[in-house]
């Protein structure tokens, strides 16, 4: 079994960070159809999913050609009220029979994309990681952008973004292994705005690749975001009260999203520590923390010193009324 995705993750049009209530609204994608939400350790919301149908040609790494016909899944997610995924999967999985059938049969399978052709699914994942889409092969970030389009388009916001950020794309493939001991994640950035994953594990774990993976792509986003934030402030370059005003949109919205592998299976959180020691993710993030956090405790102390004229050395007046002459 195969399981390939695809991800956009950016920041939600809004100015300020989005109420629980509103984010009800923005992800009510099917009209009557639940909104899964939480609040602890930080907020998050999952829309229900959104089954769009395809037949096209898979990309695979060998050439070999393949078919694949049937359904892909999309949802929308808001963590923190601040920043929107749109995640879009297909379980690939061989057809039984060399032509096309009725579409009831696909339709009964949601998510589901049967493979008609010889290609191995090692090789469709490696095409899929390797090739970008064409107008003739499996193209899920169309649907990814579909739906983001339609939750930043919501009449619930001000359409206001609090600062400039960029999106980010990541496309992964999760392939089943009979050993669970041969179960890795391979991370790999492809250029500033592209990552791709490659996940095998067991079968059973399968399915529960598409929420790793989603969680990846979010942190890989804060960790990017917070980075051009501190690269534009010019921090180290002196002039601290406008490197702050800079920096300020890290504090007010980016910062504190930073909840790696809580809302993942717990099956996969060795996968996520794995690719965690692997990256640096967490290392890097928290010495950026660590520089912005360091310039505000400065300018605090140094604003301290400036507002105390005993620490500035200026003479004291005596506080006593008709002193001896």
């Amino acid at each position: 079994m195969l399981i390939l995705g695809e991800i956009r993750t950016c920041l939600l049009r809004s100015s300020s960070s989005v109420r629980k209530n509103v984010v009800g609204e923005l992800l009510r994608l099917i009209p009557g159809e639940p909104v899964r939400l939480a609040e602890r350790p930080i907020a998050h919301a999952v829309s229900s999913d959104v089954i769009r149908g395809v037949d096209c040609s898979l990309p695979t790494e060998s050439g070999t050609r393949a078919r694949g016909i049937g359904t892909v899944s999309g949802r929308a997610l808001i963590s923190a009220g601040r920043v929107l995924q749109g995640s879009v999967t297909a379980r690939i999985q061989r057809a039984k029979f060399g032509h096309r059938l009725a579409w009831a049969h696909y339709l009964s399978k949601p998510g589901v994309v049967e493979m008609i052709g010889r290609a191995s699914a090692a090789d469709v994942a490696e095409g899929f990681l390797a090739k970008s889409p064409s107008a003739q092969t499996l193209d899920l970030g169309a649907v990814g952008d579909s739906i983001i389009s339609r939750v930043q388009a919501h009449p619930g916001m001000d359409h206001a973004f609090p600062f400039h950020s960029a999106r980010t794309v990541m496309r992964w493939a999760a392939l089943a292994v009979d050993d669970p001991a041969d179960g890795h994640v391979t991370f790999t950035v492809e250029s500033d705005t592209l990552r791709s994953i490659f996940v095998s594990l067991s079968e059973k774990d399968l399915p529960s690749a598409v929420r790793f993976c989603e969680d990846v792509a979010l942190h890989d986003w804060v960790l990017t975001t917070l980075l051009r934030i501190v690269e534009r402030s010019g921090l180290g370059s002196g002039g601290d009260g406008e490197v702050i005003k800079r920096l300020r949109p890290a504090v007010d919205h980016v910062m504190h999203v930073w909840m790696p592998a809580f809302h993942v299976p717990d099956s996969m959180r060795p996968l996520w520590q794995a690719l965690d020691r692997r990256t640096g993710f967490s290392l890097q993030r928290d010495a950026t923390v660590s520089r912005i956090r360091d310039l505000l405790t400065m300018r605090s102390v140094l604003a301290m010193h400036d507002a105390d004229p005993v620490r500035r050395g200026e003479p004291q007046q005596s506080g006593g009324v008709g002193g001896k002459k």
